[in-house]
């Protein structure tokens, strides 16, 4: 029975934050202390072609069994939304797709390719010049510049390397705990490290055997796919899959061009939610500037009163709801925007929509 809140409010929870690392706890707690409803927040800066802009990454979201459906959890996260944009934040990406989310205006969005390459599939790639070598801490600083050196990204100091690095991390996409250290790859040409690979192993197989998958790469593309034989005879595995951006176009290239197909859906175990549409827009403004020039970019507006998302361009004007802002900024599978054949504000939003979300990769919460 769902108990409404004026009842439950005399139980006398009470709202906590703290911290444990980088990540932001919201809890309610009863007066004993007993902490009865939590959410994690891990607030994350991201590049986009230079534009930086601010993510809030929710994970961790849990209620004891009895006091479940009293709309707990649904409180703390409308808290963690607001503590996002008060840290200015633009996005909330929640690791996670249920009832829970999509009632506060989450959705499903940012497109991703899934290649799923068998022991057969593999044998197309011939062996490179490549050659795969367990990470070691003296790799620390290559590992560093190879992944600023990506276009679309969230930042990273080189201490949080070394700590995501060097530990246990449980993947959201692919449930289960892994040794990050000794499943990463530098992929050396001599004494060059071109990229590098992080490899999540699942022993436990199925009808279809042993799998593996690519939660993480950055740098040559062209290493990444010498190293994929490699990858099958290091682990055994029957199947690899990889996920790799609609904009990471060379990848999918090459992986095409050795005649594999791949299967599109959207971001894989999230959903995304619009924190704040006009102040993200003004942070990625020099991205509309690249596309439109620097004159229509200027008189693009963006604004938001409630839930009405508004576009306007020279008196043309076009509205989403929370949902389709999404859709729009992003791309989805799920559901395509609706927007008129006509009028230059409808081609303007279709040239530079939708924008790349970075891959979570060592980042999923």
């Amino acid at each position: 029975m769902v108990i409404p809140w004026g009842l439950y409010a005399l139980e006398n929870v009470v709202e906590n934050v703290r911290r444990d690392g980088e990540v932001i706890l919201l809890t309610l707690d009863l007066e004993s202390g007993q902490t009865v409803s939590r959410v994690g927040l891990w607030e994350r800066d991201v590049y986009v072609y230079g534009c930086r802009f601010r993510v809030g990454c929710i994970g961790g979201v849990w209620t004891k069994e009895e006091y479940r459906g009293r709309g707990y959890a649904t409180r703390l996260l409308e808290s963690a939304v607001k503590r996002t944009w008060e840290d200015g934040g633009d996005v909330l990406l929640v690791s996670g797709d249920r009832g829970l989310y999509r009632r506060l205006n989450c959705v499903a969005a940012a497109p991703y390719h899934l290649f799923k390459i068998s022991r057969m599939d593999a044998e197309k790639f011939l062996k490179g010049a490549v050659e795969p070598v367990e990470y070691r801490d003296g790799d620390l600083s290559d590992l560093t510049r190879i992944y600023q050196m990506e276009p679309i990204r969230y930042h990273r100091a080189i201490e949080h390397f070394r700590c995501d690095v060097d530990k246990r991390h449980w993947w959201p996409l692919w449930p289960g705990w892994f040794h990050v250290k000794r499943n990463t790859y530098m992929l050396k040409f001599g004494s060059q490290s071109l990229a590098y690979m992080v490899i999540q192993p699942f022993a436990q197989g199925g009808l279809s055997g042993k799998i593996a998958a690519v939660c993480e790469y950055a740098g040559s593309r062209n290493a990444v796919v010498e190293a994929i034989l490699w990858i099958f005879k290091k682990y055994g595995v029957e199947k690899l899959l990889i996920w790799v951006s609609p904009f990471d176009v060379e990848l999918q290239y090459l992986l095409n061009k050795v005649g594999l197909k791949s299967e599109i859906e959207d971001l894989p175990g999230h959903t995304i939610r619009m924190v704040d549409f006009p102040r993200l827009c003004e942070k990625i403004r020099p991205y509309f500037e690249a596309h439109l020039g620097c004159r229509k970019a200027e008189l693009l507006k963006f604004k938001r009163e409630n839930d009405v998302f508004t576009v306007e361009f020279q008196g043309q004007r076009l509205q989403f709801d929370g949902k389709m802002i999404v859709r729009l900024v992003f791309g989805s599978v799920e559901e395509a925007v609706e927007m008129p054949d006509g009028g230059e504000l409808a081609t303007m939003l279709r040239k530079v929509f939708p924008i790349p979300f970075p891959w979570p990769g060592l980042e999923a919460f």
